[in-house]
């Protein structure tokens, strides 16, 4: 009967032993090496801040990535305003900076864009913003003409003619 009740203990004791090495009791893990409850929140929380930290990088680099865009944007639109159309309304010749000054604003206040070519000949020539096409500058000078603010007849001048000096 002793044996058999030393085999019963011995039984009872593995099924113990076993079951609080199942249970997850972090003594237990602890003990064993393993990662206890606290260790693995711990990891949860380093995994979780890295991947916020990811999505944090990921979204800077999108807002970098669309600032330059927008600024390339810019930079182009300003560059094509910068270059040389091939017709251009002459609003008015002016020998005199401040005449240019004037007349300029006195167009910018009437919704026209301005260029002013200094010509070879020495004087700045004011003129509606131009464009390649032919069309566009007789409507832009026709748009002059109508509200009366050049103080001679508009003309077309055609940059091809090279009568300004270069940019």
């Amino acid at each position: 009967m002793k044996n058999h009740f030393a085999q019963a203990a011995l039984w009872f004791l593995v099924v113990i032993l076993l079951a609080g090495l199942t249970a997850g009791c972090d003594s237990v893990r602890a003990s064993l090496g393993k990662p206890t409850s606290a260790d693995l929140e711990a990891l949860r929380q380093l995994r979780a801040a890295h991947e916020q930290a990811v999505r944090d990088s990921i979204a800077a680099a999108k807002a970098e990535v669309a600032r330059l865009e927008a600024e390339r944007a810019q930079i182009e639109a300003a560059a094509a305003a910068l270059a040389v159309k091939r017709y251009y309304a002459v609003a008015g010749a002016f020998k005199e900076d401040i005449g240019v000054q004037l007349f300029e604003e006195k167009l910018k206040e009437n919704g026209f864009k301005t260029r002013t070519f200094q010509f070879r000949s020495g004087l700045s020539v004011v003129c509606i913003d131009g464009s390649d096409s032919l069309e566009v500058v007789r409507r832009d000078m026709a748009a002059l003409k109508k509200l009366h603010l050049a103080p001679t007849d508009p003309w077309i001048y055609d940059t091809k003619q090279k009568l300004h000096k270069e940019i």
